[in-house]
């Protein structure tokens, strides 16, 4: 098995995508730095609902604020991520556009109807369409910084989300974001992930390096990742998306309770593809007691196949600095599975071959 020393992330890794995860410390400081210069103007008094549409690592990033929020918002949340809306906006819509790129076609969709509704909207974006119709409607825009390949700019398009929604008053509450205000949560949560960085970058060996343990144990598997439904759904999702886009091996994620209602029974049946398998699992404190419970008597169903869990506890105190150290292991574990593939972590040249094809119909 490949070594994973600095030298030889580094010459696999020739776009560089081990220091844009590594720098996402900074990436906060500086999406709030930036997002101090924001002037919002919305009518809080009449949002009765938010969508905010988006698909991939822009979508993600609406998943990690409705999660970190959950059980706090005064108003329904929805993450949108198809050419349709779940449901028909009105001027009592808040509506947020997430497209890093601003070309993202099942957003532009959407946002077409957002603005045809009397929506309430706010663009997220480093350019393209989004952008201009934002500047050409005068809506509000977050712009973001640009070059970036959008799974590797969560930072940038979280923090616009935090933004708004301390902006409506909605992060006030100590079980949801922190009892700190946004920019003392920005503070803790990037100086969190300097500490982890230690832990985890290149030059840190591989006896206390959780990262590189997570992807040796990966390495020709099929990863499953595991968690609660609340807290760390979208945390979950983000581990298997950056498996698929960086390590580009195929990963698969489930939630706690549904799974004990269905994937679970999936489990044992005579042969060895369980052991091309390998679970994780993603555990916070703030988890359900009767999730954890579940979480416990699952393990024993999954390990007598054979197949030891890989067990992750989040760090830090609030629930977002709990999250991001969740989501950064997970972020440098893809990109030494990549390594150990053979394979450059940041093209992704099957999604530029579906959006070429694509396009020869427009």
């Amino acid at each position: 098995m490949k070594e994973l020393n600095s030298p030889s992330v580094r010459a696999i890794d020739g776009a560089g995508m081990i220091d844009r995860v590594m720098t996402m410390p900074e990436h906060f400081q500086q999406a709030w730095t930036d997002a101090q210069g924001m002037r919002l103007t919305l009518d809080k008094s009449r949002i009765q609902n938010i969508i905010i549409a988006g698909m991939g690592g822009s979508a993600i990033a609406g998943d990690v604020v409705r999660c970190a929020t959950y059980g706090s918002l005064p108003v329904p949340l929805h993450v949108c991520r198809s050419y349709r809306l779940p449901f028909q906006p009105t001027d009592k819509t808040l509506f947020i556009a997430s497209s890093y790129s601003g070309n993202t076609e099942e957003t532009l969709s959407a946002f077409d109807v957002a603005r045809r509704s009397g929506a309430q909207i706010i663009c997220v974006s480093s350019g393209g369409k989004i952008s201009e119709f934002a500047k050409a409607d005068n809506l509000p825009l977050f712009k973001l910084p640009e070059g970036f390949p959008p799974r590797a700019a969560l930072a940038f398009l979280v923090v616009p989300l935090l933004t708004i929604f301390s902006h409506c008053g909605w992060l006030t509450s100590t079980s949801s974001v922190g009892p700190q205000k946004v920019d003392g949560e920005i503070a803790g949560l990037s100086a969190q992930l300097r500490e982890l960085r230690k832990l985890y970058a290149p030059e840190a060996g591989d006896e206390n390096n959780f990262a590189k343990k997570i992807a040796r144990a990966l390495y020709q598997k099929i990863p499953l990742v595991y968690a609660g439904v609340e807290n760390f759904e979208a945390v979950a999702s983000r581990w298997k998306g950056q498996f698929c886009e960086n390590g580009k091996t195929l990963a698969f994620w489930n939630v706690f309770p549904e799974l004990n209602h269905n994937e679970i029974v999936g489990w044992g049946l005579p042969g060895a593809f369980d052991r091309n398998l390998q679970v994780i699992y993603l555990r916070d404190r703030d988890d359900h007691e009767r999730i954890q419970r579940r979480m416990d008597i699952t393990r024993k169903v999954i390990e007598q196949t054979g197949n030891p869990i890989i067990e992750v506890w989040s760090q830090g105190e609030s629930r977002l600095t709990r999250m991001f150290s969740t989501i950064f292991l997970g972020d440098m574990a893809s990109v030494y599975l990549a390594v150990l593939n053979g394979v450059d972590p940041t093209p992704v040249t099957k999604i530029d071959f579906l959006k070429n094809e694509l396009g020869k119909n427009t």
